[in-house]
């Protein structure tokens, strides 16, 4: 049945009396259409509908409904942080990754944000999902040991409680060679910028690239004006004109001093604007605060996120899912080839042996072939903890508890709850009359 505008009100399934199988226990279903969650639990508290679906159980808060049965299904998907190391180099140390596993407390993150109704996710096959062997290692939640990865990684907690690293850059130049009357070339030419900085020691500021009598007359004013550092150590009181190793240092820590980069742990984390995904950014956000980093949490729709953010690959961290499918095939989230788009290497990863891996467990048919390789792979992306690996929330349902032979199992899509509606059926009494 539709509206006078054309939208869809409700649309009622009858039984299918030649159905081949199973005769179903139920006469007829009737699917009704709401604008919004409020006006789903409203009819549902007016016996309209005697099943639905949230966004949230979170929507349920407030509400009497206490005869509901919640059935929780197993969909192949789950939700992480991925790193992007061509964004922050910070992210490419692998301690500062390994930090960040263990800095999160992924049970409390599950209790928080989706009630515990969810699997904590620890690798990027779900193995449980298809009978796998679970993997070799796993982050447990440990503070003390992220902070002594932080602190291997050369960040420090600042006064502010903060954590940030005093990176030395070399010069671009650097006075390496013996220069003396009668040498040519890019060296003696850049002694020649130095020594004209100072006007005192080499007036005529001639920069000809040959070594001769001016250049050596200043490099001796320069030789006696840093006398101290150059001439008595070696217990000399005139300049020599050579270029030797003492007049090479100085020379250097003027003219190409070594310069100090401060990087502060601070990231920026994307995510699109849904209410399930803000809060585990926040959350997130507080729990790595204790270990002194600082996150700013961008989000956007998700029309923005996909063309804006992801395709270009334009982020530092990544707040988002992967979707699997029911035969295990993770080439487009994990190989090399994968890091562009379309593909969908959100974590901009590359390993050859992961590279092989995939290719090769694409040759095989059969499950328990693909299996070794897939296993094998695991460990490995685990080990390089390009990610953060946090949930898998589970698609809730909620029925009346007048219905049964409902079973919760694992399905590939939301749809496909009812793929054994057949059985579902509602306890009746006979009534003689």
């Amino acid at each position: 049945r539709q509206s006078k505008e054309g939208k869809i009100i409700y649309l009622e399934l009858e039984r299918n009396q030649k159905y081949a199988g199973p005769r179903p226990y139920l006469s007829k279903i009737v699917f009704r259409f709401y604008n919004e969650e409020k006006e789903l639990i409203s009819a549902y508290q007016k016996k309209e509908i005697k099943g639905f679906s949230l966004s949230s159980i979170e929507k349920l808060k407030g509400y009497s409904l206490g005869n509901l049965n919640t059935y929780q299904f197993f969909l192949p998907r789950y939700f992480a942080l991925f790193f992007n190391p061509e964004k922050s180099k910070i992210l490419a140390d692998k301690n500062v990754r390994e930090a960040l596993n263990y800095g999160t407390d992924k049970v409390s993150l599950i209790e928080k944000t989706i009630f515990g109704y969810g699997k904590q996710v620890d690798s990027p096959i779900l193995p449980e999902l298809y009978g796998f062997k679970s993997p070799s290692k796993i982050y447990q939640f440990d503070q003390k040991l992220a902070k002594n990865l932080l602190d291997n990684a050369g960040f420090k907690q600042n006064q502010q409680g903060t954590r940030e690293k005093i990176v030395k850059k070399k010069p671009s130049f650097q006075f390496k060679n013996e220069l003396k009357v009668g040498s040519r070339g890019e060296e003696v030419r850049e002694l020649q910028k130095c020594l004209a900085k100072d006007p005192q020691i080499f007036p005529e500021n001639q920069i000809s690239g040959y070594f001769g009598e001016q250049t050596k007359k200043a490099v001796i004013r320069f030789q006696e004006k840093y006398k101290k550092d150059i001439l008595e150590p070696f217990g000399l009181k005139k300049g020599t004109g050579i270029v030797s190793k003492a007049t090479q240092n100085k020379l250097n820590e003027l003219c190409f001093p070594q310069v100090e980069e401060v990087l502060h742990m601070r990231f920026s984390l994307a995510t699109v604007n849904q209410p399930l995904l803000l809060q585990t950014a926040e959350i997130i956000k507080e729990q790595w605060k204790e270990l002194g980093i600082e996150i700013k949490i961008d989000t956007f729709e998700p029309s923005f996120l996909e063309k804006e953010v992801i395709k270009p690959r334009n982020y530092e961290i990544l707040l988002f899912g992967n979707a699997l499918t029911m035969i295990p095939d993770p080439f487009a989230f994990w190989h090399s080839t994968q890091t562009k788009d379309p593909g969908l290497n959100l974590a901009m990863y590359k390993q050859k042996e992961v590279d092989k891996l995939l290719e090769e467990s694409r040759k095989f048919s059969v499950l328990t072939e693909k299996q070794k390789k897939l296993e094998q792979l695991q460990d490995i992306i685990i080990g390089d903890a390009p990610v953060v690996f946090l949930y898998n929330p589970s698609y809730l349902y909620f029925v009346s508890n007048e219905f049964k032979g409902i079973e919760a199992k694992t399905i590939p899509t939301p749809s496909q709850r009812f793929s054994q509606i057949e059985k579902w059926y509602i306890n009746t009494k006979r009534v003689w009359q």
